[in-house]
């Protein structure tokens, strides 16, 4: 039986061959004034071998080194200096590079990605340097026990196959690759007829094929790639594999051979996948946050013997595998998990998918596509990823085929595929003669975002190319913001209401914010999770909360044909909460293990260390914002219900929406859905802390780990001082600017140490900080904190360079289009402006701000704030020696 009715796509992009081999995809979108262009390499750890592993992903590096034309940090300079977006990755079928950026500036990338591919200089000092980067990457890997076990299930389920070696690379193979090795790489797989441009904005597609053929003219060497000939031999039994290591909790991970992205069967077992656990893992990129319907979430998460579980059906050029994984609880029965998942796995053998469950994630498969359409970049990166491992395939067809899966044709490809024999088993296990954190190191926490959106003040004249700020009032004092723009008939809106109070209204209940979150969406007006989670997912729609330390968000994802039925829902979820006993223990659980999880990792670590020195005790940003080890096991449901009865209320928050609605009709719709919703929410209140006057450090030791996380900071001002933008802007070319700045081009690429060294900011209505943050071997950590230290020091004496100084200005009034991209980041930024009072008008003066400023004024507000002496240090390493 097939789904009735044909789908309809914009994604219908104009291919066309030039001369020399290099296929070139176009996609005209004119909804913002930006492109994205994107070049693909069928090079990746499929096309290494043992001796080289690594190869691929370090000569991607090297790429961003320059050329004989582009010096060394051109390439970042250059893009981030108008504006853009850079950035590659590598992966086991390709590698592959992008710039998005303002239109007019397209050329830059064309020039950079055209040079690079024949002219990349592969310098020995640099690859000498990069080394270290590489190493350290690895390093950070490491410090992950899922990594391990990923890597330890690859090496086992392939014998013959180079999928077996992953794509970072063996270490003893990253210790002995020479310069030769990297550079005879990229001459055999870097040519235009092994490559793919894809172009994704605001140009017709005449006119951008006109302009690649023209930045490609050129001929390759005419080398032939040299061909991959393993396929890996047929799996004659179940394989198992035990890894051993320091971690929080236990993993269950099974894999099952699976088909190429270009076979039959590829289709009906992505589909699958979303049966298991949503389709918001199918491969369109972002969207809703589906799954809670999904069998997996059902059987081991909802049931209590899991903490999370998940599935994946990667597309691939060869046959890769099928996996499902699952995070257990500290009281989880292991047997009983894997027979659990086993269970869920044969049932998919024995029995069709119902027609109202396959219907369901037929809809959230439709829903996930219209999300993926919003962006350039993410548009781009599905043409090229497909035309990697399925080239004959176009995505708009990809979505009609999965629509068309039959309940027959998933039974089908389960029976084929999910069986023993093909089976690998993967457990990791902690080491129980390691303790979870050495004597006197303190519990972790999670990092924070960075929060360095700029916000500014100005005078200056208005951008008029930039919408304004609509803002009304509903009767219950909600105030409803939109952008001053036409609104599409159809597709994709955003939600956003923000209200204030997050963790720092916690009061004597650490945790309180962060539990009522997780349960808000969980149950309502006497509706289950299950029932809300099925009809939800149905719509392709979501409902979800977060907690931050000064502001709790509620999220709505819909497409406009389903937003009255989702505000609805919306209502019920916000005036008649059922906060469910029987959720409680569940997110209670999750929040253990989230924990356990923070505090084996040396980035969350250093981060609460860092805290600790810079406010004092009982200041709302000092711990961590989920609660801790005491407050966890003690929140109960009277608790949660307490704090939204006290912090839950509409007078006094927002909502911010985005997408096809008007103005006038979000006001009409809100305000009909919301009428039940009443009260006056609690205002924000942050007490300043006191500042740091002396430095002082603090060291956290985590057995089991390979890489070490520093942090250097200090208290600065909050959101709305009048040096926050001038500060903000200093930061920018201090430890952001291209490859993170004055400090990363010190740390990282000119001495080595670090695979990621930055700065940066975190605001909010009180006092916040700024910080420098460098993941390290751990024998570097002295080194590289004199290092970035040195640099700050030096920064402050002489100031900006005239050029770091223009890329900056050229940097933040050019990437403003970017910000502006999809629904989701719309409706962040009107909350952030509703949210601290930034104006109607904040958009149209955005540019002219940025441009009145002077290198003077930045240096006052650095040297004003950032002061050298009084840093505070955090290390969070692997036990001494």
């Amino acid at each position: 039986m097939h789904a009735p009715g044909t789908l309809t796509s914009s994604l219908v992009p104009d291919r066309r061959t030039l001369p020399n081999g290099m296929q070139v995809i176009v996609l005209p979108q004119h909804d913002a004034p930006l492109g994205t262009f994107w070049v693909w390499y069928r090079v990746g750890g499929r096309n290494e071998r043992l001796g080289i592993t690594g190869v691929s992903h370090w000569a991607e590096h090297m790429l961003f080194k320059g050329t004989e034309r582009i010096g060394p940090g051109e390439i970042f300079r250059r893009v981030t200096a108008a504006g853009g977006a850079i950035n590659g990755f590598t992966w086991l079928d390709y590698t592959a590079y992008y710039e998005t950026m303002p239109i007019d500036r397209l050329d830059v990338s064309l020039e950079i990605e055209s040079d690079r591919m024949l002219n990349a200089r592969f310098d020995a000092e640099e690859v000498a340097s990069e080394r270290t980067v590489i190493i350290s990457e690895r390093q950070g890997n490491e410090n992950s026990p899922t990594f391990r076990l990923s890597e330890e299930l690859g090496g086992t389920a392939f014998r013959a196959h180079p999928y077996a070696n992953g794509v970072i690379g063996h270490m003893s193979d990253l210790e002995r690759l020479t310069r030769d090795d990297l550079y005879t790489h990229y001459q055999q797989f870097y040519q235009p007829h092994n490559a793919v441009a894809v172009f994704v904005g605001d140009l017709s597609a005449d006119e951008a094929h006109a302009r690649i053929a023209e930045a490609f003219s050129f001929s390759g060497s005419g080398q032939p790639v040299p061909e991959m000939r393993s396929i890996e031999p047929e799996q004659g039994g179940e394989r198992r594999v035990q890894v051993v290591r320091q971690a929080p909790n236990r993993v269950l991970s099974v894999v099952h051979r699976g088909v190429p992205a270009a076979h039959a069967d590829a289709v009906p077992l992505m589909v699958l996948d979303a049966v298991l656990s949503g389709p918001s893992g199918m491969g369109f990129g972002g969207g809703a946050a589906l799954g809670r319907s999904s069998r997996l979430y059902k059987a081991l998460v909802a049931s209590g013997l899991a903490a999370g579980a998940s599935s994946s059906f990667p597309l691939t050029i060869d046959p890769y595998l099928f996996s499902s994984s699952v995070t257990l609880r500290p009281d989880s029965d292991a047997d009983l998990v894997e027979q659990t998942l086993l269970t869920e796995l044969e049932r998919l053998t024995q029995e069709p998918v119902g027609e109202e469950e396959l219907a369901r994630i037929r809809k959230g498969m439709r829903a996930q596509h219209a999300y993926s359409l919003q962006g350039v970049t993410s548009c781009a990166y599905l043409l090229g990823s497909l035309a990697m491992v399925a080239p004959e395939m176009e995505p708009a067809d990809l979505l009609q085929r999965m629509y068309d899966v039959t309940p027959e044709d998933v039974q089908r490809v389960a029976s084929t595929y999910l069986v023993q024999r093909s089976r690998t088993t993967g457990w990791l296990v902690p080491d129980a003669s390691v303790s979870l954190a050495r004597a006197g190191s303190a519990p972790a926490a999670v990092a924070s975002p960075p929060g360095v959106q700029p916000a500014f003040f100005s005078d200056g004249g208005l951008d008029a190319s930039m919408p304004g700020v609509i803002e009304s009032t509903l009767p219950n004092g909600l105030r409803v913001l939109t952008l001053d723009r036409p609104a599409a008939s159809e597709g994709p809106i955003s939600i956003r209401i923000r209200i204030p109070g997050g963790s720092s209204l916690d009061g004597d209940t650490p945790g309180a914010a962060r539990f009522a979150a997780d349960l808000l969406p969980r149950g309502s007006a006497g509706r289950t999770l299950e029932s809300l989670s099925e009809e939800l997912d149905g719509l392709g729609a979501s409902i979800s909360a977060g907690a931050g330390r000064e502001a709790f968000d509620v999220s709505v994802t819909t497409l406009r044909e389903d937003l009255p039925r989702v505000l609805e829902l919306l209502a019920a979820t916000l005036t008649q909460p059922d906060f469910p006993e029987d959720q409680l223990e569940l997110v209670r659980a999750q929040a253990l293990t989230g924990l356990r999880q923070s505090q084996q990792d040396t980035r969350a670590s250093a981060e609460l260390a860092l805290r600790e020195q810079l406010y004092p005790v009982g200041h709302p940003y000092r711990g961590r914002s989920g609660g801790d080890e005491h407050s966890i096991p003690t929140i109960q449901t009277d608790d949660i219900r307490a704090w939204w009865q006290r912090v839950g209320r509409p007078d006094g928050s927002l909502v911010a929406v985005a997408g096809a609605l008007s103005h006038d009709d979000a006001v009409a719709l809100l305000g009909a859905a919301l009428v039940g919703w009443t009260g006056t929410a609690s205002a924000v209140r942050v007490e300043t802390p006191l500042h740091v006057t002396e430095a002082s450090s603090a060291t956290v030791e985590i057995p089991g780990k390979s890489q070490a996380d520093v942090a250097l900071g200090i208290a600065a001002i909050p959101r709305v001082h009048p040096d926050y933008h001038a500060l903000s802007v200093a930061n920018l070319i201090f430890g952001r600017l291209g490859l993170m700045g004055r400090v990363g081009q010190r740390v990282r690429e000119q001495d080595g140490m670090a695979y990621y060294a930055f700065s940066q900011m975190e605001v909010g209505h009180g006092v916040g900080f700024w910080s420098v943050r460098a993941g390290v071997n751990p024998a570097n950590i002295e080194r590289a904190m004199s290092a970035s230290v040195e640099e700050l020091r030096r920064f402050l004496e002489g100031g900006p360079t005239e050029q770091e100084f223009a890329d900056a200005i050229g940097n933040i009034t050019g990437s403003l289009p970017m910000g502006l991209e999809t629904t989701g980041s719309v409706a962040n930024v009107l909350a952030d402006i509703g949210f601290f009072a930034l104006g109607h008008d904040y958009l149209q003066r955005y540019r002219s701000t940025i441009r009145s400023l002077t290198p003077e004024q930045l240096m006052d507000a650095m040297r004003r704030w950032i002061d050298p002496d009084r840093l505070v240090s955090a290390i969070a390493r692997p036990p001494a020696e």
